[in-house]
């Protein structure tokens, strides 16, 4: 658990410096800095991060961080959202996306999933 949110902290800052100097970066950047509490990569670090497998779940904007920073599209299924249009929600979703390379989970509540073996 500890070396993901690594990978997603380094790649926090990364995304950061990218956006903070003009470079295209992925609309989600926009939304996990936007935050009071994640306004630098430290602040995110400090507040989402680190309570992360402890006493706090993961938001749907750091999953598309997790998906980001892991090359792989994050295929989430949400079962008690069956028969809907949110069922299937994929992390990152981005227009005209390879999604060829998918790692599924199943989401129990939005904040805690599990991974699917194939």
């Amino acid at each position: 658990m500890e070396a993901i949110k690594l990978l997603m902290f380094l790649c926090s800052i990364d995304l950061h410096e990218a956006n903070t100097t003009g470079k295209d970066v992925p609309v989600f950047v926009w939304l996990l800095f936007a935050r009071d509490t994640s306004e630098t990569p430290s602040q995110f670090l400090r507040h989402h991060l680190n309570p992360v497998g402890d006493s706090s779940g993961v938001e749907q904007v750091e999953m598309c961080l997790l998906g980001h920073a892991l090359q792989t599209t994050l295929q989430t299924f949400r079962l008690h959202q069956c028969g809907k249009e949110e069922f299937v929600t994929l992390y990152p979703q981005a227009e005209g996306q390879d999604c060829t390379n998918q790692l599924p989970l199943i989401a129990e509540d939005d904040r805690h999933y599990n991974t699917v073996l194939r």
